[in-house]
């Protein structure tokens, strides 16, 4: 008999874990916008949530995930009456699946909810261990990834339930659309502008005119939406920008000229300070 041999095509890969906790928040409670060089995910396992990544926004609730790829500015509000349970986690991943799940939100299948479910019994059952538990009453009780410090399999065991997930939405998920309100429609339209300018540096007068609305309207959007000041939001899609010129090849000063920075040392410092790492730094591991 000839044996065949069936390769394993690998459609993604999370290769760290930053964080993975649950936790209930409070109506009105508000997450203030950050990035970061990683992903993180969001699921509403109860109650209600108004989440934006970059210029999308999106109502969420019970079953809804929604994914936030590398540099994406993002921020959540819980809008619903009774508070939110949401499970959160940040990972690093490769492989070709991992752009399917960009800019996304699903609105996960009974039968997704149960893998997640069944993650969580099984981190919950792990959490109870008395060898974990040592540990934990020591450190971080909320972090579900401390068990990584001294376990061989539970790293495998729990990003063996992500992976099945991420699967199954790739081939089968139901992608939800963006919120349609007057106010998300505004911030879409500012955003898109930033994106357009982003080699200059526009005025909140001038966005304000183009968006159709007051100042303070701008303002307020981008406060509730982004979490963040309008300038503060520009210096990041500068950086964002700036990130993509460096691995694509160009120098620290072209990128500087070329996004409007006044100066090549006040921009390898803002970029620092946004990333945590150095431009030249960036440009460098880029060209290897």
């Amino acid at each position: 008999m000839v044996w065949l041999a069936y390769s394993v095509r690998e459609q993604i890969r999370i290769t760290d874990m930053y964080s993975l906790f649950e936790a209930h928040f409070d109506n009105g409670y508000a997450f203030p916008g950050e990035s970061h060089n990683f992903w993180e995910c969001l699921y509403v396992m109860k109650g209600e949530v108004c989440a934006s990544g970059n210029e999308r926004v999106y109502n969420l609730t019970r079953g809804s995930i929604i994914f936030h790829k590398p540099l994406e500015l993002h921020k959540f509000i819980v809008n619903g009456p009774d508070g939110a349970d949401l499970l959160i986690f940040s990972f690093a991943a490769e492989g070709p699946l991992t752009s399917c799940l960009a800019e996304k939100v699903f609105a996960l299948s009974d039968a997704q909810q149960d893998i997640l479910a069944s993650m969580l019994s099984f981190i919950r059952a792990k959490m109870e261990e008395p060898r974990f538990r040592k540990i934990l009453s020591a450190r971080d009780a909320s972090s579900c990834l401390e068990p990584f410090l001294i376990s061989s399999t539970y790293s495998q065991m729990l990003v063996t339930y992500l992976h099945q997930l991420m699967l199954s939405l790739a081939e089968t998920g139901s992608v939800s659309s963006v919120s349609s309100a007057p106010d998300a429609v505004i911030f879409r339209r500012a955003i898109s502008y930033l994106n357009s300018n982003v080699s200059a540096q526009p005025s909140v007068p001038e966005i304000a005119r183009y968006c159709n609305v007051s100042e303070a309207s701008i303002k307020r959007i981008f406060d509730k939406y982004a979490g963040m000041g309008i300038h503060k939001y520009l210096l990041k899609l500068k950086v964002k920008a700036a990130a993509e010129l460096l691995q694509s090849g160009e120098s620290v000063s072209s990128v500087a000229e070329q996004l409007g920075f006044n100066n090549q040392s006040y921009f390898s410092r803002a970029f620092k300070r946004e990333t945590g790492l150095a431009p030249s730094n960036l440009k460098a591991a880029a060209s290897q």
